[in-house]
């Protein structure tokens, strides 16, 4: 039985520890080859970003006696000038912005270290046979999806040059930083791999929804005809995009009546007159002549964070097990979304100087889109959740009709006899002796996953006991339990096969797993 168990898990292991290495490749990668956002510096080590973390620590933690520790003798900061900076600025209440980049990047490196450091035990856990407990898979949902989060920040820093800058200053003196890419490409393929291997069908769910919230990002947020070159002109016949100078910078209008929703709105907010050069929010608002352009123009950035919020908890979920309050809080706020664009898109109809944009309606298209695969994923999930409460009601009622029929064993009454206390005597040469007591406490030493870690001690010994050591008996209908892996037919079966589980299983534990199995 143990060397069944081991054969099936095995596989699984290998695929999380072959994602979980190439996402960490990816990732050192991003941090180690000589190709930034520079041309010029191309092939040097300015060009690489694990030689700018003593100026991002610098600047990450600004004070005067950390910051000297990073100088040299001649008091330059040590290694390369910082290239992703992004002075967040909070509507101008921080003054000269505080870089957001910086911290990013320093935790960025921090998370990478740690992936390293917790590759060891998941080689160890992946090829030893006493371990059931999938510590790759463990590792890579944790470091991939922090990782993923914290190179989308610098994915979106890159983003804001390209649409903010003309093509033709981004050609002289700017680029795409293919090792980040290449780590934020890296990253994000292992979680979609992982979450299609190990999910099924609820993965492939997931990922169409992160494609959907990609679009709605690339389309409408940043502007892809701003970032893809080629694509500008064809785009613009086709929507109308008008052009404008802000500060200097050509930029693609984001204001009202316009096709695209837009970054902009989003930098005033968090780093109006920082380094970018623009006002901030407030002042812009109140700009404007009426309360009605103030609305639409209010609404165009609540929308443009949400398209940012939605990509981001989308990508999240491919390495979430799926729970109910999920699939809720993705209705609400998929719903809140298309609230938003109803309103970028009926409010120009009242503004002479405005006019609906494509982009609103392609926004709505994508936000309703989610939202309806969202409404599917929690219909099919409470479906579910019936039909194992269904086939349990059944098991009790037929445990309960069966018990029903067997005879009944005839007690006889006894005679109730008055209760008379006799006291204890003991002669001078007798002595009492209590037996000295010995605390013998239950300790577990298996393996855990988020399930187990729900058990008290003694059902955890319980469950390894009867499920993962399967020390009661023949429990070949019951699939095996795969610690940290996908145990949704585990579940299902226990349920089903209530009736002969129910003398080897205590009421404590099944609770357990029936509360557990209703949240998958």
């Amino acid at each position: 039985m143990g060397d069944k168990k081991n054969s099936i898990k095995r596989p699984n292991k290998i695929v999380a520890l072959i994602t979980y290495i190439i996402a960490l490749i990816a990732l050192l990668l991003g941090l180690f080859l000589p190709y930034g956002t520079n041309p010029e510096l191309n092939g040097t080590t300015d060009a690489i970003w694990a030689f700018q973390l003593p100026d991002a620590l610098s600047k990450a933690v600004p004070v005067e006696a950390f910051v000297n520790l990073l100088k040299d003798a001649e008091g330059n900061i040590l290694g390369a000038p910082f290239a992703y900076s992004l002075p967040i600025t909070l509507n101008g209440v921080i003054e000269g912005g505080y870089d957001l980049g910086a911290l990013f990047t320093v935790l960025y490196a921090l998370v990478v270290l740690a992936g390293i450091i917790a590759l060891i035990p998941a080689i160890v856990s992946t090829f030893s046979k006493k371990s059931n407990k999938n510590t790759a898979l463990s590792a890579a949902s944790f470091i991939e999806v922090v990782a993923f989060l914290f190179v989308s920040i610098f994915v979106f820093i890159q983003l804001t040059s390209f649409t903010l800058t003309s093509a033709d200053v981004l050609a002289s003196y700017y680029q795409w930083s293919y090792p980040l890419l290449g780590a934020f490409g890296g990253t994000f393929l292992m979680l979609v791999v992982q979450s299609i291997f190990y999910k099924k069908g609820s993965g492939v769910f997931k990922f169409i929804l992160l494609l959907l919230s990609t679009l709605a990002l690339m389309l409408v947020v940043y502007d892809v005809g701003a970032i893809i070159t080629a694509l500008n002109d064809p785009l613009n016949e086709l929507i109308g995009i008008t052009e404008g100078l802000f500060d200097g910078r050509l930029y693609y209008s984001v204001a009202l009546g316009t096709s695209v929703i837009g970054i902009l709105p989003v930098l005033m907010l968090f780093c109006g007159t920082g380094g970018l050069g623009l006002p901030t929010f407030t002042d812009t608002l109140y700009a404007m002549p009426t309360a009605i352009q103030q609305t639409l123009f209010t609404c165009t950035l609540i929308l443009a964070l949400f398209a940012l919020i939605n990509f981001l908890l989308d990508a999240m979920g491919l390495g979430k097990t799926t729970k109910r309050y999920m699939l809720v809080s993705n209705i609400v706020r998929y719903t809140l979304t298309l609230v938003a664009a109803a309103l970028v898109i009926i409010l120009p109809f009242f503004i002479e100087s405005a006019t609906t944009g494509l982009m609103s309606i392609v926004i709505a298209v994508l936000a309703l889109a989610s939202l309806l695969l969202n409404i599917i994923r929690l219909v099919r999930f409470d479906k579910k959740r019936k039909k194992i409460n269904k086939a349990v009601a059944a098991e009790m009622t037929a445990n309960k009709a069966i018990d029903d029929e067997q005879p009944k064993e005839e007690t006889v009454e006894e005679e109730e006899k008055p209760f008379v206390y006799v006291a204890p005597t003991f002669t001078e040469e007798e002595t009492v002796e209590e037996e000295p007591q010995v605390y013998n406490p239950i300790i577990y030493n298996g393996p855990v996953d988020e399930f187990i870690k729900t058990l008290s001690t003694e059902q955890k010994v319980e469950f390894s006991r009867v499920f993962l050591e399967r020390q009661c008996g023949n429990l070949s209908y019951i699939p095996d339990y795969v610690v940290g892996g996908n145990n949704d037919r585990f579940f299902n079966n226990v349920f089903i096969y209530f009736s002969r589980l129910r003398n080897i299983v205590s009421d404590g534990l099944f609770n357990k797993m029936y509360e557990y199995g209703n949240l998958m």
